[in-house]
């Protein structure tokens, strides 16, 4: 009687152990981002039932500054020229600023805020790219 009841439970706890791993398997972290076209307007919608720690984090402006690693437009060498003539203001010849052989880290200091003359991360990388490259 006791090796029957032992034998009932032992097959009872196979039978259960075969059931879960054959169950649900546990559910990996995603997160959803929503989709958005480079063609929708600057003003973000409204969503309700949106919870507040849901992503986007705050209004998004344009596509660009939700997804800037996909939107990066490759700037060419003469709009890179035009830009830094902008910036420059006279103050000195695009020829002058190319004589320096600098690093990446110093262009990286020299052009964060000097003389208020400030570029957009993407402007950024594409002078200091121009600038180690001629």
């Amino acid at each position: 009687m006791k090796n029957k009841f032992l034998f009932v439970v032992s097959i009872l706890f196979a039978a259960g152990l075969i059931l879960s791993a054959c169950g649900p398997k546990e559910e990996s972290s995603s997160v959803s981002l929503p989709a958005l076209s480079v063609a929708e307007s600057t003003e973000a919608p409204a969503v309700e039932n949106q919870p507040a720690n849901a992503y986007p984090a705050g209004a998004v402006q344009s596509a660009s500054s939700a997804y800037p690693a996909g939107t990066l437009a490759v700037m060419s060498d003469a709009e890179v020229e035009a830009l830094l003539v902008e910036k420059l203001g006279g103050h000195h010849a695009l020829d002058w600023v190319l004589q320096f052989d600098k690093t990446r880290a110093e262009w990286e200091q020299l052009l964060s805020d000097h003389h208020g003359v400030t570029f957009t991360p993407e402007e950024k990388e594409a002078v200091i790219t121009y600038l180690l490259n001629h």
